[in-house]
């Protein structure tokens, strides 16, 4: 939350410093420049975001995060695999056992609109 905060109130700052710095090396105004400063801004803003988030996370909350970003690069990892070669039965078992959770939930939403 923390984080947040800091690169939303540091975002304007980021941006004037960036603009008077461009003023002084001689670029004159343009869509070049706005883009430069829009890009320096957003950079720094959200580093500086990232950094007080990281500062206020307990580390408790961090090791979970860790291993939730580690469970998610698996699975995307086994995505992609089976976008690649989906006849492989692991991509096999994983699609009929989607196909059989969309089923249930179907099934089960079916029948409590029933009983209305």
């Amino acid at each position: 939350m923390w984080g947040i905060v800091a690169g939303l109130v540091s975002y304007p700052v980021f941006s004037w410093y960036s603009k008077r710095f461009l003023d002084d090396q001689g670029l004159e105004s343009g869509f070049t420049r706005m883009l430069l400063v829009f890009l320096v801004a957003t950079i720094l803003s959200s580093a500086l975001g990232y950094g007080v988030s990281w500062l206020t996370t307990p580390a408790h909350t961090q090791s979970t995060q860790a291993a939730l970003e580690k469970k998610s690069t698996v699975i995307l990892g086994k995505e992609l695999h089976c976008l690649q070669n989906p006849s492989s039965p692991a991509c096999q078992s994983a699609a009929e056992q989607s196909k059989a959770l969309e089923n249930k939930l179907l099934g089960s939403l079916g029948a409590g609109s029933g009983q209305q």
